[in-house]
């Protein structure tokens, strides 16, 4: 006889901690769910933002009671890659949680480890840039 997992995996939300906010990026089917989020929805970079650990914390409580596994991030260089500025990005963008010009090259801090190898494969690499950013200040 044998067993099944019953256990449906919940889904993983990664939230940031980059200069002193919290960041999350995540599409939701549930409008009663967004519409619950959307106090800390910023529109202009397509991200919730919880400016506290209060914040923080009231979003991952509505998230985990939603049935999503949300991880605080608190270094973000395993998801950091950057890429020459003049190569093709636009699909990084969406996948990012945050982005800043270093020379001739953009850095992006990726939403997840997928969205890494996402971007290794169109040409990023791994970050050796990101002592020297503004995201850990």
């Amino acid at each position: 006889m044998s067993s099944f997992d019953v256990t449906n995996k919940r889904p993983l939300i990664n939230i940031f901690k980059l200069s002193g906010a919290y960041y999350f990026k995540h599409f939701f089917d549930d409008p009663e769910l967004f519409r619950e989020l959307e106090p800390f929805y910023d529109k202009s970079r397509y991200r919730f933002k919880m400016a506290t650990a209060g914040e923080r914390n009231k979003v991952m409580k509505l998230l985990d009671m939603k049935g999503y596994d949300p991880t605080i991030i608190e270094d973000p260089a395993p998801f950091t890659v950057e890429i020459g500025k003049y190569q093709k990005y636009g699909e990084l963008l969406k996948n990012s949680i945050d982005n800043y010009p270093l020379r001739e090259k953009i850095v992006f801090v990726m939403k997840d480890m997928a969205c890494v190898e996402q971007a290794l494969a169109m040409g990023a690499v791994v970050s050796a840039s990101l002592k020297n950013s503004h995201l850990l200040e």
